[in-house]
């Protein structure tokens, strides 16, 4: 038996509203229209839906019944079209991120807090890894896209497509009220350092003793190294140990206990890039999340 879902929509309204009046109001029909429904709806379910000769209306136990079940049409086609309607302005499905560890810890998820916070019906996946990792996730679709140094990629990628996002230094970092903070910073001030190391497969190890060596400090004696973002800084603010990180993993008003040395890096410039797949059409999710990230980072460094 099939009954027009239309109708089991039509029958709650005037169950809810009382009369065929108030229901011929909502609907924007007539009350001859909802009386030949009702009329229709009886013969093909062969029973009463209202109690005869009864005023104000009364439904049978049947009437009832498939009134709960247009109440429910009626919340899943609205739902349905809420949800249409999210999917097309970008706020609906699963958005992949991959991004460097420190990137992960600072920048991005806190983007993502704010995109979130807009988005309640989606979801988000960071991924944090080094780029030959995130480059493989890439290329074989199981992140959308990557933000990091674009110095990490070899520019023979072709198949990347490079979006800049902002300008960042690397720099010296330690402790608030660590001892050099208060003293003359000198090559042998820093040999005599005891240091927090990245991960071998960073870049970020590799600029750090680049960059140290160009300085003229040799020796250098490493306490700790880790992949986790979390724990080099965690360590860093408990001792008097040093490391060296990009600007943007700094709090610029040392609320999260670090400091920044005054010394000058060589060769510490580098571009934070947004990197997709050049051959892949992108998602709307994915384009309203870069849009959201690049006017993050705009109001954070314009703060």
């Amino acid at each position: 038996m099939f009954i027009d879902p239309r109708h089991l929509e039509q029958l709650a309204v005037i169950i809810d509203t009382g009369t065929l009046r108030a229901a011929a109001d909502k609907i924007g029909t007539s009350q001859p229209a909802l009386s030949r429904m009702i009329h229709t709806l009886e013969g093909r379910v062969g029973a009463a839906l209202f109690e005869r000769n009864h005023r104000p209306l009364r439904p049978t136990p049947l009437g009832r019944e498939l009134a709960d079940q247009g109440r429910t049409i009626r919340v899943a086609r609205e739902r349905s079209a809420e949800l249409v309607d999210h999917s097309m302005k970008g706020f609906l499905g699963v958005l992949k991120i991959g991004a460097p560890p420190f990137l992960c810890e600072r920048l991005v998820s806190e983007a993502i807090s704010d995109f979130l916070a807009k988005r309640p019906a989606i979801r988000v996946d960071l991924v944090p890894d080094y780029f030959p990792g995130l480059h493989l996730r890439l290329f074989q679709n199981e992140i959308d896209v990557i933000v990091g140094p674009a110095k990490s990629a070899d520019p023979s990628y072709s198949n990347l497509r490079f979006e800049p996002l902002f300008e960042d230094t690397n720099v010296i970092v330690g402790r608030a009220g660590h001892p050099l903070l208060t003293k003359k910073i000198t090559e042998r001030a820093l040999s005599a350092a005891t240091w927090v190391g990245h991960s071998d497969r960073s870049m970020l190890r590799h600029d750090m003793e680049t960059a140290l060596r160009l300085m003229g400090v040799q020796n250098l004696r490493f306490a700790f190294q880790s992949e986790s973002a979390s724990a080099v800084l965690e360590l860093v603010r408990r001792g008097d140990f040093l490391t060296i990180l990009p600007r943007y993993a700094v709090h610029a008003d040392d609320e999260d206990g670090l400091a920044i040395l005054p010394v000058t890096l060589p060769t510490s410039h580098q571009t934070i890039a947004i990197m997709s797949f050049a051959e892949r059409e992108e998602g709307k999710l994915t384009g309203e999340f870069k849009a959201h990230l690049r006017s993050y980072v705009s109001d954070l460094f314009a703060a």
